[in-house]
């Protein structure tokens, strides 16, 4: 894989203060959309499987970070490139001074002068897909992603083109309008993704259906499609389902490479817990634990909760078949330091 920029942290005031003035106070659509594309390419809806994904690339532009995290999040299921846009010239950090700028170079854009970017690349051969995604400014388009389109236009013909948006209410019809007037010669593909801030926790659930949706392969989607595992103590086997997730994914590819031994010991009489050895994505949510909950903790250890708790945790799954303490315990051979392997099923 090819990382063809460094992230860098931005600063986190709300995208949403630059969505619509009137928001949709039944909360805005979340997830595909679809709209006619670009009308001068009869198959503009039309995309090949892509089983080679170097044939990807992610380009964003994320003022705040939101944008990233879908663009990550595309990244970590096609393991495809990706490309960060900025502005020559930071974004301050005073709202009132930000909003206005965003207000003049939206002006400016309608006259044709576009906002100087710092990112440029010199031609996207051997893609023939590529993710743009931006926030959704008044309606618009992002401005250093309609910079960044208008630059790169001419080296965009012929290109299969997905559009991923964020937004705190704003449609993305006008945004796809400008995108299919800047790349003519392009083939902007009929369904968008547009994620709003109030789905922001089910990013990969979203991302990998519009990914489907587009007839785009995921990878090691052949080797891992079950979402169950083995665990195995004292010589003694038996299965978790595991929820979906950016963490349990992980976790898969560890366990395509090598079945994992942890060795676990009780604590506060209502866990096992071990080092895993290595570090996870975490996806902390407020948790109330059961008995045969597969746990996260901080993102390098295994927690199999054999009574409840409740706390920020990230939820791995659940051991097939277990509802009781007594029954979590059994399988476990009861308190005390125990090692316990995992493989996949």
């Amino acid at each position: 894989m090819r990382l063809f920029f460094i992230f860098i942290m931005v600063f986190t005031t709300s995208f949403s203060l630059f969505a619509c003035t009137t928001e949709d106070k039944d909360g805005h659509f979340s997830g595909t959309q679809e709209y006619p594309g670009n009308p001068n390419n009869e198959n503009a809806s039309e995309l090949p499987s892509t089983e080679g994904n170097n044939r990807c690339i992610v380009i964003f532009y994320s003022r705040t970070g939101n944008t990233k995290q879908i663009a990550q999040q595309i990244q970590t299921s096609l393991d495809c490139d990706i490309l960060e846009v900025k502005p020559s010239l930071a974004y301050e950090k005073d709202y009132n001074t930000v909003l206005e700028r965003v207000k003049k170079e939206l002006e400016t854009i309608k006259q044709g002068n576009y906002p100087h970017i710092s990112t440029h690349m010199e031609n996207f051969d051997g893609y023939e897909t590529i993710f743009i995604g931006y926030p959704i400014w008044f309606g618009s388009m992002a401005t250093p992603m309609q910079s960044f389109l208008y630059e790169h236009a001419p080296k965009l013909t012929g290109k299969h083109i997905a559009l991923f948006a964020t937004s705190g209410g704003s449609d993305i019809s006008l945004s796809v309008k400008e995108a299919v007037s800047l790349c003519h010669d392009a083939e902007i593909l009929n369904q968008a993704l547009l994620i709003d801030s109030p789905y922001f926790s089910q990013i990969e659930k979203y991302v990998n259906s519009w990914l489907e949706q587009l007839n785009i392969h995921l990878e090691n989607s052949d080797n891992m499609g079950s979402n169950t595992i083995k665990l195995t103590v004292n010589g003694r086997s038996f299965t978790a389902t595991l929820v979906e997730n950016s963490s349990t994914k992980a976790l898969k590819e560890h366990l395509a490479q090598e079945d994992i031994d942890i060795r676990m010991s009780d604590y506060g009489n209502m866990e096992k817990v071990g080092s895993l050895g290595f570090s996870l994505p975490k996806n902390d949510t407020h948790t109330i634990t059961e008995p045969g909950d597969l746990i996260l903790y901080q993102g390098n250890s295994l927690v199999i909760y054999y009574d409840t708790n409740s706390w920020n945790f990230t939820r791995l799954g659940k051991v097939d078949g277990v509802s009781t303490r007594s029954q979590m315990l059994e399988l476990l051979g009861g308190t005390g330091e125990v090692t316990v392997t995992l493989s996949l099923d």
